[in-house]
């Protein structure tokens, strides 16, 4: 009974001292409902558009249960274009309880294109980060882990959802 007691304590010990590092996922209150998320058809230069194709195929190649397609009749916008504001992305998401009804993306060239040593890379580290924000991940997880949420990336060479950012996807669909 003892051993038990103690192997049980040493157990969830062990979960305390390292699950909430490796697990931490900071989850937003609201996601998609469908793993299938539309995103109405963009049309921008190659210099965006490709990066931007890109940040799709990097979701829908991940292994995460979602798939962003594109199509002409999507509530769902996606804009790259000169904001005022500070950010170099916003997604804006309306929301009926825990169901993202509609998003619209914004993608800051005013802040995006001084700051990118890699203009490509950096457009897709901020597309993939926003389009996070669509199924249900936060920002700035608590994790030592590699995360495409956490504001202290590096832009110009992370691209893709990280090992935990896939898995927090997969826990929530």
């Amino acid at each position: 009974m003892k051993r038990k007691f103690l192997t049980s304590i040493m157990f969830f010990s062990a979960i305390a001292m390292f699950g909430s590092t490796i697990y931490a996922a900071t989850f937003l209150t609201y996601g998609y409902p469908s793993t299938t998320i539309p995103i109405r058809t963009y049309n921008y230069a190659s210099a965006w558009q490709t990066p931007m194709d890109t940040s799709l195929a990097n979701w829908n190649n991940a292994g995460a249960k979602v798939k962003f397609t594109k199509t002409s009749n999507s509530p769902n916008t996606i804009t790259a274009g000169n904001f005022n504001n500070t950010a170099y992305g916003v997604n804006y998401a309306s929301v009926s309880g825990s169901q993202v009804v509609s998003f619209r993306i914004e993608l800051n060239a005013s802040t995006i294109t001084p700051d990118a040593t890699n203009l490509s890379n950096f457009i897709q580290s901020v597309f993939v980060h926003e389009l996070g924000h669509s199924i249900w991940l936060g920002d700035n997880p608590t994790t030592s882990s590699p995360s495409i949420m956490s504001y202290s990336r590096n832009r110009n060479s992370m691209t893709q959802p990280q090992t935990f950012d896939i898995n927090n996807v997969r826990s929530k669909y």
